[in-house]
Protein backbone atom coordinates (compact mmCIF):
# COMPACT_ATOMS: atom_id res chain seq x y z
CA UNK A 1 0.00 0.00 0.00
CA UNK A 2 1.30 3.36 -0.93
CA UNK A 3 0.87 6.06 1.85
CA UNK A 4 1.12 9.88 1.60
CA UNK A 5 4.85 11.75 2.55
CA UNK A 6 5.03 13.47 5.11
CA UNK A 7 4.63 16.65 3.30
CA UNK A 8 1.67 15.63 2.04
CA UNK A 9 -1.59 17.88 2.40
CA UNK A 10 -3.56 14.63 3.86
CA UNK A 11 -0.60 13.55 5.94
CA UNK A 12 -1.66 9.74 6.79
CA UNK A 13 1.84 8.42 7.32
CA UNK A 14 2.38 10.83 10.81
CA UNK A 15 -1.31 8.80 11.78
CA UNK A 16 0.16 4.88 10.54
CA UNK A 17 3.32 5.86 12.70
CA UNK A 18 0.88 5.88 16.12
CA UNK A 19 -0.81 2.93 15.04
CA UNK A 20 -0.37 -0.34 16.63
CA UNK A 21 -1.71 -2.56 13.05
CA UNK A 22 -1.85 -1.48 9.96
CA UNK A 23 -5.18 -2.12 9.55
CA UNK A 24 -6.63 -0.05 11.68
CA UNK A 25 -5.94 3.02 8.94
CA UNK A 26 -8.35 1.81 6.68
CA UNK A 27 -10.28 3.78 9.45
CA UNK A 28 -9.07 7.10 9.08
CA UNK A 29 -8.66 6.82 5.48
CA UNK A 30 -12.45 6.30 4.94
CA UNK A 31 -12.90 9.07 7.28
CA UNK A 32 -11.29 11.25 5.12
CA UNK A 33 -12.90 10.00 1.91
CA UNK A 34 -15.95 11.77 2.53
CA UNK A 35 -16.87 14.87 0.54
CA UNK A 36 -15.18 17.57 3.08
CA UNK A 37 -12.96 20.28 2.15
CA UNK A 38 -9.44 19.84 1.46
CA UNK A 39 -9.08 22.19 4.70
CA UNK A 40 -11.65 19.95 6.70
CA UNK A 41 -9.59 16.86 5.87
CA UNK A 42 -6.53 19.13 7.22
CA UNK A 43 -8.54 19.84 11.00
CA UNK A 44 -9.60 16.65 10.95
CA UNK A 45 -5.92 14.89 10.36
CA UNK A 46 -4.35 17.73 12.88
CA UNK A 47 -7.32 17.32 15.32
CA UNK A 48 -6.75 13.06 15.37
CA UNK A 49 -2.81 13.58 15.17
CA UNK A 50 -2.92 14.97 18.55
CA UNK A 51 -5.45 12.42 20.28
CA UNK A 52 -3.55 10.03 19.26
CA UNK A 53 -0.68 11.46 20.89
CA UNK A 54 -2.19 11.26 23.90
CA UNK A 55 -3.34 8.41 23.68
CA UNK A 56 -0.01 6.38 22.74
CA UNK A 57 1.57 8.80 26.45
CA UNK A 58 -1.15 8.02 28.96
CA UNK A 59 -1.73 4.81 27.98
CA UNK A 60 1.79 3.67 27.36
CA UNK A 61 0.77 1.78 24.04
CA UNK A 62 -0.16 2.83 20.57
CA UNK A 63 -3.47 3.43 19.15
CA UNK A 64 -6.10 0.79 18.56
CA UNK A 65 -9.74 0.02 17.82
CA UNK A 66 -9.71 -2.94 19.73
CA UNK A 67 -8.18 -1.00 23.13
CA UNK A 68 -10.35 2.27 22.23
CA UNK A 69 -12.90 2.66 25.37
CA UNK A 70 -14.91 5.96 26.35
CA UNK A 71 -12.75 6.27 28.90
CA UNK A 72 -10.02 7.46 26.76
CA UNK A 73 -12.36 9.97 25.50
CA UNK A 74 -13.58 11.38 28.40
CA UNK A 75 -9.94 11.69 29.85
CA UNK A 76 -8.46 13.49 27.08
CA UNK A 77 -11.54 15.72 26.74
CA UNK A 78 -10.77 16.58 30.85
CA UNK A 79 -6.61 16.86 29.57
CA UNK A 80 -7.82 19.48 27.40
CA UNK A 81 -9.73 21.82 29.39
CA UNK A 82 -7.54 20.51 32.82
CA UNK A 83 -4.13 20.83 31.24
CA UNK A 84 -3.90 22.26 28.62
CA UNK A 85 -6.40 24.92 28.90
CA UNK A 86 -7.72 24.83 25.33
CA UNK A 87 -10.73 26.99 24.78
CA UNK A 88 -14.37 25.29 25.04
CA UNK A 89 -14.08 26.14 20.67
CA UNK A 90 -11.21 23.86 20.32
CA UNK A 91 -12.44 21.23 22.54
CA UNK A 92 -15.50 20.27 21.00
CA UNK A 93 -13.83 20.86 17.25
CA UNK A 94 -11.37 18.01 18.76
CA UNK A 95 -14.20 15.89 19.94
CA UNK A 96 -16.23 16.28 16.73
CA UNK A 97 -13.38 14.58 14.96
CA UNK A 98 -12.96 11.76 17.25
CA UNK A 99 -16.82 11.06 17.32
CA UNK A 100 -16.80 11.18 13.36
CA UNK A 101 -13.74 8.64 13.37
CA UNK A 102 -15.93 6.48 15.87
CA UNK A 103 -19.17 6.72 13.60
CA UNK A 104 -16.99 5.25 10.08
CA UNK A 105 -15.12 2.55 12.77
CA UNK A 106 -18.79 1.19 14.08
CA UNK A 107 -20.32 1.28 10.45
CA UNK A 108 -17.21 -0.21 8.88
CA UNK A 109 -17.17 -3.60 11.74
CA UNK A 110 -13.95 -2.33 13.51
CA UNK A 111 -16.00 -1.75 16.99
CA UNK A 112 -19.35 -3.00 17.97
CA UNK A 113 -20.22 0.25 19.75
CA UNK A 114 -19.76 3.93 19.45
CA UNK A 115 -17.26 4.62 22.53
CA UNK A 116 -18.08 8.56 21.99
CA UNK A 117 -22.03 8.24 22.00
CA UNK A 118 -23.04 10.28 25.09
CA UNK A 119 -19.60 12.28 25.68
CA UNK A 120 -21.02 15.71 25.58
CA UNK A 121 -19.23 18.95 24.34
CA UNK A 122 -18.86 22.11 26.31
CA UNK A 123 -21.36 24.38 26.41
CA UNK A 124 -20.01 28.01 25.19
CA UNK A 125 -20.91 31.06 26.89
CA UNK A 126 -22.62 33.15 23.95
CA UNK A 127 -21.57 36.72 22.85
CA UNK A 128 -23.54 39.11 21.25
CA UNK A 129 -22.17 39.76 16.99
CA UNK A 130 -20.17 43.19 17.19
CA UNK A 131 -21.90 46.21 16.45
CA UNK A 132 -20.59 49.40 14.84
CA UNK A 133 -20.12 52.96 17.15
CA UNK A 134 -21.45 55.94 16.36
CA UNK A 135 -18.46 56.97 15.09
CA UNK A 136 -18.19 54.12 12.75
CA UNK A 137 -21.46 54.66 11.72
CA UNK A 138 -20.89 58.26 10.84
CA UNK A 139 -18.10 57.98 9.09
CA UNK A 140 -19.52 55.01 6.84
CA UNK A 141 -22.75 57.19 6.00
CA UNK A 142 -20.45 60.73 5.81
CA UNK A 143 -18.19 58.83 2.62
CA UNK A 144 -21.83 58.10 1.01
CA UNK A 145 -23.70 61.50 1.43
CA UNK A 146 -20.29 63.77 0.33
CA UNK A 147 -20.51 61.53 -2.94
CA UNK A 148 -24.63 62.05 -3.13
CA UNK A 149 -24.54 65.97 -2.64
CA UNK A 150 -21.74 66.03 -5.82
CA UNK A 151 -23.79 63.35 -8.03
CA UNK A 152 -27.83 62.74 -7.49
CA UNK A 153 -26.99 58.69 -8.35
CA UNK A 154 -25.19 58.49 -4.96
CA UNK A 155 -28.25 59.09 -2.85
CA UNK A 156 -28.93 55.07 -3.69
CA UNK A 157 -26.09 54.15 -1.75
CA UNK A 158 -26.91 56.70 1.12
CA UNK A 159 -30.10 54.85 1.28
CA UNK A 160 -28.63 51.06 0.96
CA UNK A 161 -26.72 52.06 4.28
CA UNK A 162 -29.46 53.55 6.42
CA UNK A 163 -31.92 50.67 5.19
CA UNK A 164 -29.72 47.93 6.63
CA UNK A 165 -28.65 50.26 9.58
CA UNK A 166 -31.88 51.66 9.90
CA UNK A 167 -34.79 49.43 9.39
CA UNK A 168 -32.30 46.13 10.41
CA UNK A 169 -32.39 44.66 6.58
CA UNK A 170 -30.87 41.58 6.00
CA UNK A 171 -28.73 41.77 2.00
CA UNK A 172 -30.31 39.71 0.59
CA UNK A 173 -34.05 41.22 1.36
CA UNK A 174 -32.72 44.55 0.71
CA UNK A 175 -32.08 43.44 -3.13
CA UNK A 176 -35.52 41.77 -3.57
CA UNK A 177 -37.35 45.00 -2.41
CA UNK A 178 -39.80 46.12 -5.19
CA UNK A 179 -41.40 49.82 -5.42
CA UNK A 180 -44.82 47.89 -5.16
CA UNK A 181 -43.17 46.82 -1.55
CA UNK A 182 -42.48 50.34 0.11
CA UNK A 183 -45.68 52.28 1.67
CA UNK A 184 -45.42 55.51 2.46
CA UNK A 185 -47.47 58.12 3.99
CA UNK A 186 -47.10 61.54 5.33
CA UNK A 187 -47.19 60.51 8.95
CA UNK A 188 -46.06 56.11 8.98
CA UNK A 189 -44.33 53.89 6.46
CA UNK A 190 -43.71 50.59 6.35
CA UNK A 191 -41.66 48.07 3.61
CA UNK A 192 -43.02 44.55 3.42
CA UNK A 193 -40.26 41.82 3.36
CA UNK A 194 -41.64 38.85 0.60
CA UNK A 195 -40.63 35.50 1.55
CA UNK A 196 -37.71 36.52 3.82
CA UNK A 197 -35.68 33.87 5.79
CA UNK A 198 -37.58 30.68 5.96
CA UNK A 199 -39.84 32.28 3.32
CA UNK A 200 -41.67 34.29 5.64
CA UNK A 201 -42.99 37.61 5.17
CA UNK A 202 -43.27 40.55 7.34
CA UNK A 203 -43.65 44.48 7.43
CA UNK A 204 -40.89 46.37 8.44
CA UNK A 205 -41.20 50.02 9.66
CA UNK A 206 -40.16 52.71 8.53
CA UNK A 207 -38.47 55.94 10.74
CA UNK A 208 -38.99 59.51 9.92
CA UNK A 209 -35.65 59.73 8.92
CA UNK A 210 -36.13 56.67 6.21
CA UNK A 211 -39.58 58.26 4.96
CA UNK A 212 -38.13 61.21 4.07
CA UNK A 213 -34.74 59.67 2.40
CA UNK A 214 -36.82 57.37 0.65
CA UNK A 215 -38.87 59.88 -0.50
CA UNK A 216 -36.21 61.84 -2.18
CA UNK A 217 -34.54 58.71 -3.61
CA UNK A 218 -38.03 58.12 -5.45
CA UNK A 219 -37.83 61.32 -6.81
CA UNK A 220 -34.76 61.32 -8.10
CA UNK A 221 -33.75 57.81 -9.21
CA UNK A 222 -37.23 57.01 -10.18
CA UNK A 223 -37.67 53.46 -9.75
CA UNK A 224 -40.36 51.62 -11.62
CA UNK A 225 -40.29 47.60 -10.69
CA UNK A 226 -36.83 47.29 -8.50
CA UNK A 227 -36.66 48.92 -5.82
CA UNK A 228 -32.36 49.28 -5.46
CA UNK A 229 -31.22 49.61 -8.63
CA UNK A 230 -28.22 49.35 -10.33
CA UNK A 231 -26.94 50.30 -14.38
CA UNK A 232 -28.45 47.25 -15.54
CA UNK A 233 -31.56 46.60 -13.22
CA UNK A 234 -31.90 44.76 -9.81
CA UNK A 235 -28.61 45.26 -7.45
CA UNK A 236 -27.20 41.44 -6.31
CA UNK A 237 -26.38 41.21 -3.04
CA UNK A 238 -22.44 40.71 -4.31
CA UNK A 239 -22.49 44.52 -5.50
CA UNK A 240 -24.32 45.55 -2.14
CA UNK A 241 -20.54 44.25 -0.74
CA UNK A 242 -18.67 46.05 -2.96
CA UNK A 243 -20.36 49.24 -2.12
CA UNK A 244 -20.29 48.71 1.70
CA UNK A 245 -16.77 47.66 1.10
CA UNK A 246 -16.08 51.34 -0.95
CA UNK A 247 -17.13 53.24 1.79
CA UNK A 248 -15.41 51.76 4.75
CA UNK A 249 -12.28 51.79 2.99
CA UNK A 250 -13.15 55.90 2.50
CA UNK A 251 -13.69 55.64 6.14
CA UNK A 252 -10.58 53.69 7.12
CA UNK A 253 -12.40 51.23 9.04
CA UNK A 254 -13.39 47.89 8.13
CA UNK A 255 -17.38 46.58 7.82
CA UNK A 256 -19.34 43.68 7.05
CA UNK A 257 -22.80 44.58 5.61
CA UNK A 258 -24.30 42.46 8.06
CA UNK A 259 -23.00 44.45 10.80
CA UNK A 260 -25.22 47.27 10.11
CA UNK A 261 -27.89 45.02 10.83
CA UNK A 262 -26.22 43.84 14.09
CA UNK A 263 -26.33 47.96 14.84
CA UNK A 264 -30.01 48.38 14.07
CA UNK A 265 -30.93 45.66 17.33
CA UNK A 266 -28.66 47.29 19.39
CA UNK A 267 -29.78 50.94 18.24
CA UNK A 268 -33.01 49.54 18.72
CA UNK A 269 -33.06 47.80 22.39
CA UNK A 270 -31.07 51.22 23.53
CA UNK A 271 -34.10 52.96 22.44
CA UNK A 272 -36.60 50.07 24.20
CA UNK A 273 -35.02 48.29 26.77
CA UNK A 274 -36.42 44.74 27.04
CA UNK A 275 -38.57 44.47 23.92
CA UNK A 276 -36.81 41.62 22.48
CA UNK A 277 -40.44 40.71 20.94
CA UNK A 278 -40.94 43.30 19.25
CA UNK A 279 -37.10 43.83 18.05
CA UNK A 280 -37.72 40.06 16.74
CA UNK A 281 -40.77 40.89 14.51
CA UNK A 282 -38.57 43.70 13.04
CA UNK A 283 -35.67 41.61 12.14
CA UNK A 284 -37.74 38.68 11.35
CA UNK A 285 -36.13 36.13 13.50
CA UNK A 286 -37.86 32.70 13.61
CA UNK A 287 -36.68 31.84 17.28
CA UNK A 288 -37.00 34.93 20.03
CA UNK A 289 -33.31 33.41 21.46
CA UNK A 290 -31.57 34.32 18.54
CA UNK A 291 -33.21 37.90 19.24
CA UNK A 292 -32.31 37.85 22.81
CA UNK A 293 -28.65 37.68 22.07
CA UNK A 294 -28.33 40.93 21.64
CA UNK A 295 -29.48 40.96 25.06
CA UNK A 296 -25.96 39.58 26.14
CA UNK A 297 -22.64 41.32 26.70
CA UNK A 298 -20.41 41.96 23.23
CA UNK A 299 -16.86 40.56 23.73
CA UNK A 300 -15.79 44.28 23.55
CA UNK A 301 -17.68 45.52 26.25
CA UNK A 302 -16.21 42.93 28.24
CA UNK A 303 -13.13 43.93 27.46
CA UNK A 304 -14.05 47.20 28.61
CA UNK A 305 -15.39 46.14 32.14
CA UNK A 306 -12.09 43.76 32.49
CA UNK A 307 -9.61 46.88 31.79
CA UNK A 308 -11.70 48.88 34.70
CA UNK A 309 -11.02 46.31 37.45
Amino acid sequence: MNYPTKNSPNNLLAIKNRLSNEEDLFIFQKLLERDISENTKKALIADLQYFLKWFEKINGEKFSFLRFTSLDITDYKHYCQEERKNSSRTINRRLASIKALCKVAVKKGKMEQDPSEGIKQLSLQPLAPKKLERSEYRALVKEAELRANRYTKFIRDVLILELLCGAGLRVSELVSLNVEDVTISERKGFLEVINGKGGKSRKVPLSAKLRELIQKYMKRRRPTEHFILGERGRLTPVAINKVINFYAKKAGMKCHPHALRHTFAYNYLEQHPGDIVGLKLILGHANLNTTAIYAQHTLDDLMRKVEGM
